[in-house]
């Protein structure tokens, strides 16, 4: 087993912990008048700009964060690259999701 099999595991009970609060609040008899929506609607999730491809713990971890909320991918410090670069792994990430069988959103 690799070091970073359950890494994702913390952040993913945490969007399904909140998730559940509000639902619960939702589906009480005495519902209040405002619920405070706590929820996470999105995910930023920054990648390294390795010049390469995608790490297999980046693949990994954005397939199961995409099964409880949408996912955003971001080329982080996308500047230090030069634009054929950035063109190269850019494509290379928007190729990701169909190959992932991710639905894109």
């Amino acid at each position: 087993m690799a070091v970073f099999d359950l890494s994702w595991d913390p952040i993913i009970k945490y969007i399904k912990d909140q998730h559940s609060a509000y639902l619960r609040k939702e589906l009480t008899a005495q519902r209040e008048r405002h619920i405070q929506d706590t929820r996470i609607h999105c995910c930023l999730y920054f990648i390294n700009p390795t010049g390469h491809s995608l790490r297999p713990v980046d693949i990994i971890v954005m397939k199961m964060l995409s099964d409880v909320v949408n996912v955003v991918p971001v080329i982080a410090k996308s500047d230090s690259l030069t634009l054929e670069e950035r063109d190269r792994f850019k494509a290379k990430v928007c190729f990701f999701p169909s190959r992932a069988f991710l639905e894109p959103y």
